[in-house]
């Protein structure tokens, strides 16, 4: 049970006590002075109380841990999902679920508008088929309909969602992205990447989306409700890794009018890097709720998806995967902004990716590129030569927390056993010494932490299956990725991650010690309630 005294205004001075307090700075304590929104001391309860003249009291019966911050994840387009059709596999069960959901939504929409569902998983929903055109035409024959893929790089479009779209048979691949053929040569329904992306991610479409956004006063309310979901889960601080003007404008509304309780900083979308270079925006800019990072780029596609770039094919196969962006359009990106100043954080999945990204690095920097904690997105493939060039550049690494434990199920048949020893490198990046932060990417993957880091402990997916042993990583530094690791890649290690004095007083009350449970409780572990600023956002019934 969770008490606190009515919240006072600025100058207050806060005793906080609880069963025990990990702040990840020093030993586990039992009280913390909060002086307005700042940790001010740790250690006794009684001690603390004879130093400091207290305004308030908060009692806990829980642990409190810092606030969890994922490092890589996107609320501005989970806005926009919660407005739509939830197709993940814990709603969409099985195929007849997930036909009754996209009739449902059919029948609520206005004529002609678009039925769009998201975190459609293949593997789990229809038994490892890829739904095509004609199903989605079976299901919904009028409405123009795109079910996206729980991976966000890929998704399906029924025939009028085709023609909507302006495509067909004859039209040909984009830049950077590909249309799916059946075997006589027709379009499928399934646009990889940049087709997907021109036609519903206004972040990154080279005109008009296909797809209409939602008013900004709807997606308002979407913000709100994912801002819940997140605070249910401890999420103080998240990283939205793609944002366009109209997301920099939710946010931003959101912040101004006290609606942004999240702390976030934000990654541009590169293909409006013109605009903040022209207003001589640089990372950092904004304050301690709402600031840019830096810019977001892309090399492939996606590692549950099935098409990231890989340097062996994936099982079965010849297929290599996806560049999404070209080895030229890359140097140059890569140059441009790092000498800058700006942190460039690039999204690469595969080792033929990260290493295509890595020789646009080295030459940046012997080009006279300023040092900064550039950031490599997922990072998911790894060997000891990416591993040595990542360490000499001094980049951040951002992989994924809980795909081992949330998409092991299709990342044997994607990639083999012996591979996933070398994928989502915890172990091996950490023992490197390069810094390493936790993050989900949802909608991709499960936004809870406490999933993540039962994942990244474990190491097996939900059936049990061993997802590469040899990465499995101690509980207190999976809880690193999650605090302090994210903090680091985010430059904002001297406000977060730890309950140090000096630090943000962002906190999170858990129902059990996960430093005293066996890994694979973590993820049932409660979460009691959330603290930002010393404010409570999230009190669990």
């Amino acid at each position: 049970m969770t008490t606190a005294a009515p919240v006072a205004g600025p100058g207050t001075w806060t005793l906080v006590v609880a069963d025990r307090i990990h702040t990840l700075a020093g030993p586990p304590v039992e009280a913390l002075v909060l002086f307005d929104d700042r940790v001010a001391a740790v250690g006794d309860p009684r001690e603390l109380h004879e130093r400091f003249r207290l305004d308030r009291t908060i009692e806990v019966d829980g642990v409190l841990v810092p606030g969890f911050n994922d490092a890589h994840a996107h609320p501005s387009m989970t806005a926009e999902n919660l407005l739509h059709v939830n197709c993940s596999p814990e709603v969409a069960t099985d195929e007849d679920v997930l036909v009754r959901l996209l009739r449902e939504e059919a029948e609520a929409v206005d004529e002609g508008q678009w039925v769009v569902g998201s975190r459609y998983d293949h593997t789990k929903t229809t038994g490892g088929r890829v739904v095509d055109r004609e199903f989605l035409d079976r299901a919904v024959p009028d409405h123009p309909v795109l079910l996206t893929h729980v991976a966000a790089h890929w998704g399906v479009l029924n025939s009028a969602g085709l023609a909507a779209a302006g495509l067909a048979d004859a039209s040909t691949d984009p830049p950077g992205g590909v249309l799916g053929r059946n075997a006589s040569g027709g379009l499928n329904g399934v646009v990889y990447e940049q087709a997907l992306f021109d036609i519903s991610y206004p972040s990154l479409a080279r005109g008009r989306t296909a797809v209409p956004p939602s008013t900004p006063a709807a997606r308002l309310r979407g913000l709100a409700r994912a801002q819940q979901l997140f605070h249910a889960a401890g999420i103080t601080s998240m990283v939205d890794a793609l944002c366009g003007p109209d997301d920099v404008a939710l946010l931003s509304e959101a912040a101004r009018t006290g609606q942004l309780t999240l702390r976030v900083a934000m990654l541009v979308a590169f293909p409006h890097y013109d605009r903040i270079a022209a207003l001589g925006l640089r990372s950092g800019f904004g304050d301690e709720r709402l600031r840019l990072l830096g810019v977001k780029a892309f090399v492939d596609g996606a590692c549950a998806g099935g098409n990231c770039l890989v340097d062996e094919p994936f099982e079965g196969t010849d297929d290599h995967g996806m560049q999404t962006m070209d080895d030229a359009d890359l140097r140059d990106l890569v140059e441009r902004v790092t000498g800058d100043g700006v942190v460039l954080a690039v999204h690469a999945n595969g080792d033929r990716a990260i290493r295509k990204l890595l020789d646009a690095h080295e030459r940046a920097r012997a080009s006279g590129a300023p040092h900064r904690r550039h950031r490599i997105e997922h990072c998911s493939l790894v060997d000891a030569d990416i591993v040595g060039r990542i360490r000499a550049l001094g980049l951040v690494v951002v992989p994924f927390g809980s795909y081992a434990r949330f998409h092991g199920d299709k990342l044997v048949g994607y990639y083999g056993r012996d591979r996933l020893e070398r994928m989502f490198a915890h172990r091996t990046l950490l023992d490197a010494g390069i810094p390493v932060a936790g993050s989900s990417d949802y909608p991709c993957g499960p936004y809870e932490p406490l999933a993540a880091i039962t994942s990244c402990a474990e190491r097996r997916a939900l059936d049990g299956t061993a997802i590469g042993l040899s990465q499995r990583i101690s509980v207190h530094e999976a809880f690193g990725l999650y605090t302090t690791g994210a903090a680091y890649a985010a430059g904002e290690e001297h406000v977060k991650g730890t309950l140090a004095p000096g630090r943000l007083a962002d906190f999170v009350e858990l129902g059990r010690d996960p430093f005293l449970v066996p890994p694979g409780e973590i993820v049932d572990i409660p979460v009691r309630s959330t603290w930002i600023g010393g404010r409570l956002v999230h009190a669990a019934p």
